[in-house]
Protein backbone atom coordinates (compact mmCIF):
# COMPACT_ATOMS: atom_id res chain seq x y z
CA UNK A 1 0.00 0.00 0.00
CA UNK A 2 3.30 2.01 0.35
CA UNK A 3 2.65 2.52 -3.50
CA UNK A 4 3.42 5.81 -5.01
CA UNK A 5 0.84 5.43 -7.52
CA UNK A 6 -1.44 5.25 -4.64
CA UNK A 7 -1.62 9.12 -3.88
CA UNK A 8 -5.06 11.08 -3.04
CA UNK A 9 -5.71 12.19 -6.47
CA UNK A 10 -9.12 11.09 -8.12
CA UNK A 11 -7.10 9.33 -11.05
CA UNK A 12 -5.75 6.75 -8.41
CA UNK A 13 -8.92 5.48 -7.30
CA UNK A 14 -8.85 1.76 -8.37
CA UNK A 15 -11.18 0.45 -11.41
CA UNK A 16 -12.64 -2.32 -9.00
CA UNK A 17 -13.68 0.21 -6.42
CA UNK A 18 -15.76 2.72 -9.18
CA UNK A 19 -19.43 2.89 -8.92
CA UNK A 20 -21.55 2.59 -11.77
CA UNK A 21 -21.37 6.54 -12.23
CA UNK A 22 -20.04 8.41 -14.91
CA UNK A 23 -16.74 9.22 -14.93
CA UNK A 24 -16.91 12.56 -14.29
CA UNK A 25 -19.03 12.56 -11.43
CA UNK A 26 -16.69 9.95 -9.83
CA UNK A 27 -13.78 12.34 -10.39
CA UNK A 28 -16.08 15.46 -8.93
CA UNK A 29 -16.76 12.46 -5.80
CA UNK A 30 -12.83 11.93 -5.27
CA UNK A 31 -11.77 15.59 -6.09
CA UNK A 32 -14.43 16.42 -2.90
CA UNK A 33 -13.02 14.09 -0.88
CA UNK A 34 -9.37 15.05 -1.35
CA UNK A 35 -10.48 18.36 -0.60
CA UNK A 36 -11.78 17.06 2.41
CA UNK A 37 -8.82 14.87 3.30
CA UNK A 38 -6.53 18.09 2.88
CA UNK A 39 -8.47 19.96 5.42
CA UNK A 40 -7.29 17.87 8.03
CA UNK A 41 -3.48 18.63 9.71
CA UNK A 42 -2.23 15.18 8.82
CA UNK A 43 -3.18 11.88 7.37
CA UNK A 44 -3.19 10.79 11.14
CA UNK A 45 -5.93 7.96 12.43
CA UNK A 46 -6.98 10.46 14.93
CA UNK A 47 -8.66 12.09 12.67
CA UNK A 48 -10.69 9.21 11.30
CA UNK A 49 -13.95 10.65 13.41
CA UNK A 50 -13.97 14.00 12.27
CA UNK A 51 -13.00 12.79 8.96
CA UNK A 52 -15.79 10.19 8.27
CA UNK A 53 -18.68 12.55 9.66
CA UNK A 54 -17.33 15.27 7.07
CA UNK A 55 -17.00 12.92 3.94
CA UNK A 56 -20.77 11.72 5.24
CA UNK A 57 -22.14 15.36 5.60
CA UNK A 58 -21.35 15.80 2.31
CA UNK A 59 -22.48 12.39 0.55
CA UNK A 60 -24.71 11.50 3.20
CA UNK A 61 -23.20 7.98 3.31
CA UNK A 62 -19.82 6.54 3.14
CA UNK A 63 -19.74 5.24 -0.61
CA UNK A 64 -17.20 1.70 -0.74
CA UNK A 65 -14.75 3.57 -2.94
CA UNK A 66 -14.18 7.02 -0.36
CA UNK A 67 -13.97 3.89 2.60
CA UNK A 68 -11.13 2.45 0.18
CA UNK A 69 -9.48 5.81 -0.08
CA UNK A 70 -9.62 6.79 3.33
CA UNK A 71 -7.87 3.39 4.36
CA UNK A 72 -5.23 3.87 1.86
CA UNK A 73 -4.41 7.55 2.80
CA UNK A 74 -4.59 6.88 6.45
CA UNK A 75 -2.89 3.50 6.25
CA UNK A 76 -5.37 1.77 8.28
CA UNK A 77 -7.25 -1.96 7.65
CA UNK A 78 -10.69 -2.17 6.81
CA UNK A 79 -11.30 -4.38 10.10
CA UNK A 80 -10.14 -1.51 11.48
CA UNK A 81 -12.37 1.32 9.91
CA UNK A 82 -15.59 -0.81 9.43
CA UNK A 83 -15.24 -1.34 13.25
CA UNK A 84 -15.55 2.68 14.06
CA UNK A 85 -18.02 3.06 11.53
CA UNK A 86 -20.34 -0.08 13.28
CA UNK A 87 -19.66 1.19 16.30
CA UNK A 88 -21.38 4.41 15.62
CA UNK A 89 -24.97 4.39 14.95
CA UNK A 90 -24.70 7.84 13.05
CA UNK A 91 -22.36 6.20 10.02
CA UNK A 92 -23.67 4.68 7.05
CA UNK A 93 -22.27 2.67 4.37
CA UNK A 94 -25.06 2.60 2.06
CA UNK A 95 -26.88 5.19 0.28
CA UNK A 96 -30.07 5.94 2.61
CA UNK A 97 -33.30 7.06 0.90
CA UNK A 98 -34.16 10.85 0.51
CA UNK A 99 -36.05 10.87 3.95
CA UNK A 100 -34.90 9.72 7.14
CA UNK A 101 -37.48 8.57 8.99
CA UNK A 102 -36.54 8.26 12.72
CA UNK A 103 -38.89 7.06 14.78
CA UNK A 104 -38.92 7.22 18.56
CA UNK A 105 -38.52 3.93 20.29
CA UNK A 106 -38.67 5.74 23.61
CA UNK A 107 -40.75 4.52 26.83
CA UNK A 108 -43.38 6.87 26.20
CA UNK A 109 -43.24 6.61 22.54
CA UNK A 110 -43.30 3.00 22.98
CA UNK A 111 -45.66 2.47 24.98
CA UNK A 112 -48.27 5.06 22.67
CA UNK A 113 -47.59 3.24 19.29
CA UNK A 114 -44.41 3.35 18.27
CA UNK A 115 -43.73 -0.52 17.52
CA UNK A 116 -47.26 -0.08 15.65
CA UNK A 117 -46.02 2.47 13.39
CA UNK A 118 -42.81 0.40 12.57
CA UNK A 119 -45.15 -2.28 12.01
CA UNK A 120 -47.40 -0.13 9.39
CA UNK A 121 -43.73 1.32 7.49
CA UNK A 122 -42.89 -2.40 7.15
CA UNK A 123 -46.24 -3.65 5.81
CA UNK A 124 -46.54 -0.45 3.34
CA UNK A 125 -42.46 0.18 2.47
CA UNK A 126 -41.11 -3.26 3.51
CA UNK A 127 -38.38 -1.60 5.55
CA UNK A 128 -37.02 -2.38 9.02
CA UNK A 129 -34.94 -0.69 11.45
CA UNK A 130 -31.72 0.53 9.13
CA UNK A 131 -33.49 -0.21 5.95
CA UNK A 132 -34.60 1.90 2.97
CA UNK A 133 -37.65 1.22 1.19
CA UNK A 134 -37.39 0.41 -3.05
CA UNK A 135 -37.63 3.18 -4.73
CA UNK A 136 -35.58 4.97 -2.32
CA UNK A 137 -37.77 7.69 -1.02
CA UNK A 138 -37.55 6.30 2.91
CA UNK A 139 -34.83 5.43 5.30
CA UNK A 140 -36.02 3.69 8.79
CA UNK A 141 -34.25 4.51 11.76
CA UNK A 142 -35.00 3.88 15.56
CA UNK A 143 -34.32 6.64 17.78
CA UNK A 144 -33.55 5.74 21.88
CA UNK A 145 -34.97 9.29 22.68
CA UNK A 146 -36.19 12.34 20.60
CA UNK A 147 -36.62 14.43 23.67
CA UNK A 148 -40.20 15.32 23.37
CA UNK A 149 -41.74 12.83 25.38
CA UNK A 150 -44.61 15.00 26.35
CA UNK A 151 -45.58 14.68 22.30
CA UNK A 152 -45.13 10.86 21.80
CA UNK A 153 -45.30 9.31 19.79
CA UNK A 154 -43.12 11.21 17.95
CA UNK A 155 -41.35 11.02 14.48
CA UNK A 156 -38.97 13.41 12.17
CA UNK A 157 -38.55 12.63 8.89
CA UNK A 158 -36.08 14.72 6.89
CA UNK A 159 -36.45 18.04 8.95
CA UNK A 160 -39.78 17.52 9.59
CA UNK A 161 -41.12 16.50 13.30
CA UNK A 162 -44.62 15.00 13.89
CA UNK A 163 -45.88 15.30 17.41
CA UNK A 164 -48.64 12.73 19.17
CA UNK A 165 -48.69 10.70 15.80
CA UNK A 166 -51.94 8.46 15.62
CA UNK A 167 -50.58 5.65 14.51
CA UNK A 168 -53.19 4.94 11.78
CA UNK A 169 -51.95 7.97 10.34
CA UNK A 170 -48.18 7.06 9.72
CA UNK A 171 -48.44 6.26 6.29
CA UNK A 172 -51.33 9.38 5.81
CA UNK A 173 -48.41 11.30 6.77
CA UNK A 174 -45.80 9.45 4.63
CA UNK A 175 -47.88 10.15 1.43
CA UNK A 176 -47.00 13.80 1.57
CA UNK A 177 -43.19 12.88 0.91
CA UNK A 178 -42.23 12.11 -2.78
CA UNK A 179 -38.82 11.59 -4.61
Amino acid sequence: MDNPENESTPETVPEEAATETAPEEKKICMDTVCRILDSFPSRSRQFLLPLLSKIQNEFRYLPEEVIELVMRELKITRAEICGVISFYHQYRMSEPGKYIYRLCYGTACFVKGAPIMAEKLKEKYNIGQGETDATKLFTLEFASCLGNCGAAPMAIIGDDSYGNIDPEKTIPICENYSL
